[in-house]
């Protein structure tokens, strides 16, 4: 019983090796084709945003805040000062520049089902760091969101796409096709997203 116990075990291996061996032959082959990549990754979720994302300007990503994100910021202020409260479902970018940069900044909505708008933050999760806005055209998917080209202090900026319905509303949550455009020295833009 033992030795045909050992047996099995022993052919079973044999077969996965062979399986693998086959496998790995195969990748050689004119044609071969592979697993498909993995999606790429959109904006995220929290602070601070992971997988980097990096290239020359223009810079372009796509996504859907509908998508299982939250609020992570509700109110902003800084340069942002604003009268009401931005509790929709919100997408996180992260940017880094050095000495030298001019960057702008354009989200289009047009057919979007929210009414997004585009923060610039300098620490991750905290409204009151905000050092830009975007113009709100308001209503949802009325746009572009536009802001306009400016030079940073070399650093991190966080890219937030917000929406002032409440999560879970009408008009809180949509798709988003954000640009980023400027000049920037070679070394220059990180980006990253959760």
């Amino acid at each position: 019983m033992k030795r045909s116990a050992l047996f099995t075990c022993m052919m079973i291996v044999a077969l996965v090796a062979g399986a693998l061996s086959a496998e790995a032959a195969n990748r050689t082959d004119e044609g071969f084709v592979g697993r498909p990549a993995p999606p790429v990754e959109v904006g995220g979720d929290g602070c601070p945003p992971g997988a980097f994302v990096t290239g020359p300007l223009p810079w372009n990503d796509t996504g859907d805040t509908c998508a299982g994100f939250t609020n992570t910021v509700t109110s902003y202020a800084g340069v942002c000062t604003l009268p009401f409260p931005y509790g929709g479902e919100d997408v996180i970018y992260e940017m880094t520049l050095g000495a030298g940069n001019t960057v702008d900044f354009s989200m289009d909505i047009t057919g979007s089902t929210g009414d997004l708008v585009l923060f610039i933050l300098s620490t991750c999760g905290d409204g009151n760091t905000c050092v830009a806005n975007s113009q709100d055209s308001i209503g949802p998917g009325v746009g572009p969101e536009l802001i306009a080209a400016a030079a940073y202090t070399p650093g991190t900026y966080y890219v937030y796409i917000d929406s002032y319905y409440a999560a879970g509303t009408a008009g809180s949550c949509g798709t988003y096709d954000l640009t980023v455009s400027g000049t920037v020295p070679a070394e220059l833009i990180n980006f990253s997203a959760e």
